[in-house]
């Protein structure tokens, strides 16, 4: 029962705060259950529109070590080789994680890539190249390359039954420094290495 005259309709200021990871695994959960259907050009932007959704919330359910984003005022998500999607990505770029302010790169070449905190590999032929180079740094790799989590990749995204989904190398982030939020791993459809 409520005192007399107390608004039973406030709420502490905290609570929005608090609700925010609630809502962020909402929307993941809602992008699980997007089919990619209709017209080839409608399904590959829906796919687009979906991975860009993915790489953002990635983001925001990953811890790095505080040194990588200390003293920071930008949090960077690159790009590296064929990335269909880039035009997409860019739209991300002003959106707040970890309280930085998100930029977008693009690059060609993997050690350009070193002071990113997340990579998103194209379609590459040096991609064992590539993640040798970031192994052992705190950069989130993904991609939705072939067998990229059983080649050290950390986040795999992947089409079954029309749905993008993703697989998790949680040793790879591991040893890379980078810790995966619980709720992201329960949502991968597998997750590769002791949890």
């Amino acid at each position: 029962m409520q005192p007399p005259g107390r608004n039973t309709l406030m709420r502490s200021p905290l609570a929005g705060a608090q609700c925010m990871p609630r809502l962020m695994l909402a929307l993941l959960l809602l992008l699980l259950s997007i089919a990619a259907t209709g017209t080839a050009d409608e399904a590959q932007h829906t796919e687009y529109r979906i991975k860009t959704a993915f790489l953002y919330n990635f983001s925001r359910f990953v811890v790095w070590p505080e040194e990588k984003l200390q003293g920071r005022s930008e949090f960077s998500l690159c790009t590296l080789g064929n990335t269909l999607f880039g035009e997409q990505l860019d739209t991300l770029t002003g959106k707040t994680v970890h309280s930085k302010t998100l930029v977008v790169k693009h690059f060609d070449k993997p050690e350009d890539t070193l002071d990113c905190q997340l990579v998103f590999i194209g379609q590459s032929d040096e991609l064992g190249e590539t993640l040798w180079i970031l192994k052992q740094l705190p950069v989130l790799t993904v991609s939705d390359a072939a067998a990229f989590t059983e080649k050290g990749g950390m986040i795999q995204l992947t089409v079954v039954d029309n749905k993008i989904r993703f697989r998790i190398n949680i040793d790879a982030a591991r040893t890379a420094g980078l810790t995966i939020s619980s709720k992201l791993l329960s949502l991968a459809i597998s997750v590769t290495g002791a949890r």
